[in-house]
This record gives C-alpha cells, sequence and structure tokens, in this order.
C-alpha cells in the first residue's frame, strides 16, 4: 500500500503574463556570461557566475564549499565530489533535479513525479537533500521540496557520511543544490519552452547593480508553466520565484538576502501496478503504459513552499573569517490521491486492480542557523585551515491522512467509479492518523585541513544532540527521546604530478528516526553509518577536464528489522545492518576544442547482512538499487566555419537488472534508453531542442513489491529559446 512505504489545478495564466511582461519591459546593454580566452587546445567556454565563486568553466567545477565548508579546491578533498553545473543542466535539457543527475555516476531514480525529486538513490541510500548548504525539510517523499532547474547554479553531490559538517543523514550522499544569486553582475535573460505534453513555461533572470558604487546588487528569477501529466487527464501547472539582494560594502563583508515561493498544481495519483502485466506475464497482455490508476474526479495535488534567509560573511583580518547562514522555510500540501494496490484477489482473469484512497495534508516548518569561524594560518611549513561551527535546527511538523479502500478498476479497458471524501467515513475506511513531531538538533563541529607540501590531511569531529517529541492527537499519547552521537572523517590527499590526487578517508554518519514506535513505547535510536573510501582524481594540464575513479565500503547499523517476538509483526527492533560497496569512475569536460563529454560508470554490491526476516542477504528494494550502472553524454559544437555555434548532442544510459520485491523474489529487466539534442548559439540568442528517451522505450523503472511497479519515462521533446541583451 501506498502509505505503508510512504513515497512523497487552478491556472497561472496570471504568472505566466507577469513573467512574460517582466521580461519583456526589462531595460538593457549587458550579458549574464562572457566567454573567456581559453588555452589553444580548448574551446572558448562560458565561466559560471555561481555564487560559490567555484571557479566553474563550463561543465568542469574545480573548487567546492561543499566538501569542508571551506573554499577548497576539489582535488585536495578526500570525498568523492560531483558537481553537475548550470550548463551540463542546460546542456542535457533538464526538467527537474532527477533529470539533471542521470549522467551522475549511481543516480538511480523510479522516474519523473510532480511530488518529489528525492525518491532515488546514490551509494545504495537516499541522499540527504540541501539547498546553499542547509537542509530542507525532511517529508515525506510526497511532499518533499522541490527547486526548478532553472533556479539553479550548480548541484554537488558529496559522497559518503557527511554528518561531521552537516549532521544527521543517511550515509549514502548528500545532494547540495546551489541557487543563482545576486552577486553584482549586469543580467538580462529571457526564454521559452515547448514540448509535447502540451508543455509551455516562460522564464526570466533579471540582474544589475543598485546604487552608483555598486555595493548593493538584486537579482529576480521567475518560471511560469503549464503542461499535461504523463497519464490522467489532469493538468501539471508550476510558479516559481526566487528574488535576492546582495549588500557587499568592501571586499571583507558581505550580506546577502534571498527568498524564493514555488506552488505546484497538479496530480499525484502515482501509477502503483502490478508485476502481473509489466514484469511478469498477464493472460490479458502488457499493461498500458498510459494506464491511469487515478480519479478523474477526485485527485488533485496542491502544494505551496516558501523560504527566507540570509547569508553573512565578514573577514576581520588575513586569518579570521565568520560566517553565519540562516533560513527559515514552510511547505504545506493538500493531496487526494487514488492509486494502485496489486492484482484484485477476487478476480481470477487478472484485469482488476484494487485500489486506495487517502487524503493527505502535512505541513512543515523549519528553521536552520549554522555559525561557522575559519582561521588560515602557517605553523612553520605547515599550512591550516581551521573551521569551528555550532548549527542548529528546529524542525515543526503535522501529518493528517484519511485512508480508505478504493474503488477496484480493470486495468485492459478502465471505468472509473467516482471517489469523494465520503470514503473516509465508511465502511471501506482505515481512519485518520494525526501526528506532530516537533525536532530540535543541535550540533558543534570542528575541522583542521592540513597542508605539507603536496600532502593535505583533513581531520575533523561533530557532536549532535537531537530531542524529539511525537504526539499522536488521535490517540492522545505523546513520546519523548532525547539522542547524541559523534561522527567524524579523517582523509588524506597527496597533490601529485600530471595532476593527479589519490586519496583515502574513513567517515561516519548517523540519522535519527521519526515517526516510529517500538514495542516498549519508546522511539528508535538513530542509525549510524561508516565508509571506508580510496579514490583517485585526474586533472590533465591544459585540459579543462576532470576524471574520477573510486572505491567504497559503507556499513549502516541500527536499521529496523522485524521483531521476532512480535506475532502481529507490528513492531520493530534495530538488529538490521545494511552494507554497500562498490566501483565508481567518471569523466566529465572537454576532450577537444569542440567535443564535450559526461561519462559515468558503477558497480555496486548492497546487500542486507543482518535481518530478522527473509531480507536476510537480499538488496533492500525500497529504493531503485541496479548492480550496474553506465552512461555517457556526448556534445560536438563547431567554434569555427559555417556552422559555427552550431552543435549536437546525443547520450545513451544503461541500468543492469534489480531486485523488485524484499525478499528478492521478483526480477526487473534492464534496460538503455537514448537522448539528443541540437543546438544552435547566434549572438544573443540560443535555440535548442532536446529529447529525452528519444525511441520511447517502454521499461519498468522499478518495483518495491509485487504490488508496486514503476514505469520509467516515456519520450519527451521540448523546443527552448533564449535570448540575453
Amino acid at each position: 500500500m501506498q502509505w505503508a512505504i510512504r513515497t512523497r489545478r487552478s491556472s497561472i495564466a496570471a504568472a505566466v503574463s507577469f513573467a512574460f511582461c517582466a521580461a519583456a519591459h526589462a531595460q538593457s546593454t549587458g550579458n549574464t556570461v562572457q566567454d573567456v580566452a581559453a588555452a589553444n587546445t580548448l574551446p572558448a567556454v562560458k565561466v559560471s557566475a555561481s555564487a560559490e565563486g567555484d571557479g566553474t568553466v563550463g561543465l568542469v567545477a574545480r573548487r567546492s564549499r561543499t566538501g569542508t565548508k571551506t573554499d577548497t579546491p576539489i582535488d585536495e578533498i578526500p570525498q568523492t565530489i560531483n558537481v553537475v553545473t548550470s550548463a551540463q543542466i542546460e546542456e542535457t535539457g533538464a526538467t527537474s533535479i532527477n533529470e539533471a543527475l542521470r549522467y551522475v555516476p549511481g543516480f538511480s531514480s523510479y522516474g519523473a513525479d510532480v511530488r518529489s525529486d528525492w525518491y532515488s538513490a546514490l551509494r545504495g541510500f537516499t541522499p540527504t537533500v540541501f539547498v546553499d548548504g542547509l537542509q530542507v525539510p525532511n517529508t515525506l517523499n510526497l511532499s518533499s521540496w522541490r527547486v526548478d532547474p532553472y533556479m539553479i547554479d550548480s548541484i554537488t553531490i558529496l559522497r559518503g557520511p557527511t554528518s561531521v559538517l552537516y549532521g544527521q543523514g543517511d550515509p549514502g550522499a548528500i545532494v547540495d543544490v546551489q541557487s543563482k544569486l545576486a552577486n553584482g553582475e549586469r543580467i538580462r535573460e529571457a526564454g521559452m519552452q515547448l514540448g509535447n505534453y502540451a508543455r509551455k513555461q516562460v522564464q526570466f533572470d533579471i540582474g544589475d547593480t543598485i546604487d552608483k558604487d555598486g555595493t548593493l546588487s538584486y537579482r529576480v528569477l521567475a518560471v511560469g508553466r503549464d503542461g499535461n501529466s504523463l497519464t490522467g487527464p489532469h493538468a501539471e501547472q508550476r510558479f516559481s520565484i526566487a528574488p535576492s539582494v546582495r549588500w557587499q560594502p568592501n571586499a571583507s563583508t558581505s550580506l546577502t538576502v534571498a527568498a524564493s515561493y514555488l506552488q505546484d498544481w497538479g496530480d499525484a495519483s502515482n501509477n502503483f501496478l502490478p508485476a502481473e502485466g509489466t514484469v511478469l506475464p498477464n493472460p490479458n497482455g502488457r499493461i498500458s503504459e498510459n494506464l491511469y490508476t487515478g480519479d478523474p474526479t477526485y485527485s488533485y495535488y496542491r502544494k505551496k513552499q516558501w523560504s527566507v534567509g540570509y547569508q553573512f560573511e565578514h573577514k576581520f583580518d588575513p586569518v579570521w573569517t565568520f560566517r553565519q547562514n540562516t533560513r527559515w522555510m514552510h511547505l504545506s500540501l493538500d493531496n487526494g490521491a487514488v492509486w494502485g494496490g496489486g492484482l484484485d484477489a477476487s478476480d481470477p482473469t487478472q484485469r482488476t486492480l484494487s485500489r486506495y484512497a487517502g487524503l493527505f495534508q502535512p505541513n512543515y516548518s523549519r528553521f536552520d542557523i549554522d555559525n561557522q569561524a575559519q582561521a588560515r594560518f602557517g605553523t612553520g611549513p605547515i599550512e591550516h585551515t581551521v573551521l569551528l561551527g555550532f548549527e542548529y535546527n528546529r524542525q515543526n511538523s503535522t501529518d493528517s491522512e484519511w485512508l480508505a479502500l478504493g474503488p477496484s478498476l480493470n486495468m485492459y479497458n478502465p471505468v472509473y467509479t467516482p471517489v469523494s471524501t465520503a470514503i473516509f467515513s465508511g465502511p471501506d475506511s482505515f481512519g485518520q492518523t494525526n501526528t506532530r513531531t516537533t525536532l530540535d538538533s543541535f550540533g558543534l563541529y570542528a575541522q583542521d585541513q592540513i597542508k605539507w607540501q603536496r600532502w593535505v590531511l583533513t581531520v575533523g569531529g561533530r557532536e549532535d544532540w537531537t530531542d524529539t517529541k511525537l504526539n499522536d492527537v488521535v490517540g492522545d499519547t505523546q513520546t519523548k527521546q532525547n539522542d547524541s552521537a559523534f561522527t567524524g572523517r579523517v582523509g588524506l590527499t597527496y597533490l601529485g604530478d600530471y595532476g593527479l590526487s589519490p586519496y583515502i578517508s574513513y567517515s561516519t554518519s548517523f540519522n535519527p528516526i521519526i515517526g516510529v514506535k517500538m514495542a516498549d513505547g519508546g522511539l528508535p535510536s538513530p542509525t549510524k553509518g561508516r565508509q571506508i573510501e580510496a579514490g583517485l582524481r585526474w586533472q590533465p594540464a591544459g585540459k579543462n577536464l576532470m576524471l574520477n575513479a573510486a572505491v567504497y565500503q559503507i556499513n549502516q547499523t541500527n536499521v529496523l528489522t522485524p521483531d521476532p517476538t512480535d506475532p502481529t509483526n507490528t513492531f520493530s527492533v534495530q538488529t538490521g545492518e545494511v552494507r554497500s560497496r562498490g566501483i565508481e569512475l567518471s569523466a566529465v569536460g572537454n576532450v577537444t576544442r569542440d567535443l564535450s563529454v559526461i561519462a559515468a560508470y558503477v558497480y555496486q554490491d548492497v546487500k542486507n547482512i543482518d535481518a530478522n526476516d527473509d531480507t536476510l542477504g537480499k538488496w533492500p528494494v525500497s529504493i531503485p538499487l541496479p548492480r550496474q550502472m553506465a552512461s555517457l553524454w556526448a556534445d560536438y559544437t563547431w567554434h569555427a566555419g559555417p556552422l559555427e555555434g552550431f552543435g549536437v548532442g546525443a547520450g545513451i544510459r544503461y541500468q543492469s537488472g534489480l531486485a523488485g520485491a524484499a525478499d528478492n523474489s521478483l526480477y526487473v529487466p534492464s534496460y538503455t534508453v537514448y537522448d539528443a539534442a541540437v543546438h544552435y548559439d547566434i549572438r544573443h540568442w540560443r535555440f535548442a531542442v532536446n529529447a529525452s528517451n528519444i525511441f520511447n522505450r517502454t521499461f519498468v523503472s522499478g518495483c518495491q513489491s509485487s504490488s508496486a511497479c514503476f514505469y520509467g519515462n516515456p519520450r519527451t521533446v521540448i523546443a527552448s529559446a533564449r535570448y540575453n541583451w
């Protein structure tokens, strides 16, 4: 059932009109990006004016704050880091964060979903999500925080446990989205998109200085979109706006205040389909990938989210720098859904799908503040970058859900019996759940990056305290729990000849388990993770190219597994353990003046090495975990001659077969899909056409059980035009 898995339309004509008019009336003279002179082996490329100032050139980022919370060259960081730049997002035509990560090593997901970008896996675990270095609300997948790709400057993936800097989270990775913020540059950009499924989008990005001496600057981005759902009769619409203002009175002080607002309208009745008819035979044939399992009159999805915060930095002297990042976020959802629950046992013909209905109304508020004091100094021949930090966050959550057994549906000749809210008070109702959760977290951390000649030793430790309160409003009960955990990281990097930099590291993590009660009435302890990783980076001299190779092993303990003394199978114990190990290879950048590539290969082995049920020794299936994944994107753009400015791109993505049931009795076949693009840049204009799954292959991206299989995304084609002035 969907609630057990816990996964995550009004018109926007006024918003679209506002976006179009604002872009059309903006005054102009400049350009948002500038061509830079490159070595004679490199093309003219675009330099990103990122909020981090990460030295990004085209597809390649050279520096990152995410890996250490200090401005550090990536080749000195003792963990694998992948950066998806705005150039890559545009080049591959990504329309969501999931799509932006398609060519990142080992990223797997169940496909497009209006509800969530994060129903996915990295190194065997669900990644923890951050925006501009602060965590987004921890929500049900159906209500997860979303960021429109047009608002994104880059996406950084830091692999392995990251609790030493970022606190609670699973040990697979974090995904840190860097926003486009005011940076003092003159920016004038407007664009539009047209695509299949009636997709229509307009967008603009406007920025400039406010005063004569340039101490104040602003930037405003907005997106308005309308289109149809991939299945079903409903529309999918979005309006999002993100203003920011920066005050920089001198080179030592800066304050950036930023806000965001996003509203989605749509239909989140995700098509949970049975294995019979998707990955297993069905006497009636294959279930259509266009089957709509929701209800045309009842299903809807309305989400609002907003945030406001600031980033402050002040350099007292050449040694000491203070930074403070603060943000308040709020998200509310009203979602009526009908979804598949497996074959109807009363129909031996296997034509009928049992369905469930739900009404979900969660709300989340989150406050974060991260204080950092950084010192750069030397002790003899040794250079130190010391970071001291204190972080506090508080999240308040309410989760109201009504659940019921819905009317069955003939999958091969669907006739929809109307559903209404009356179903939740009828004989098929499972009742209401209403919980309120408050989580307070405090973290103290310290880190020292010690550099001697070509060696860089990174050592850090952190102590976290969490205070959880869970109120069951319906049952009129309250549960409290206090936890603490120490996490750390130690890593060694060698900056060798020929651009080679090998490294090795050990790191740990913890993650509180929220919303689960144990048999004794208490709350479970946090899960804990540990990783050993070794890797090699290569940045060839004179090339805008970066290659990575890594091997790793992660163990997560305190995992929930069924209580063997509980005959009702209601409660769990924390004796489970998951082990993930693998090999990752990647390359990104320019091979020649005109040819750029994004390549990745992953082999991973993820198993439950300790459990109390038939999942022992099996692969987890709550997230898609193929054993092997490989991808290659290549773009050839002419920089001289009669075809100057014209380019073509092509991509291939392969995923091996994977387990599709908790006991691994179900097998989901492998698949390969192809993407393509054609684009043309001339003066202030860029025109492009991007196609994903160009041959429209029907495939199953994964199954969580015999009742919950998911088709991958069909072919999508989007034509876009962008104008800079």
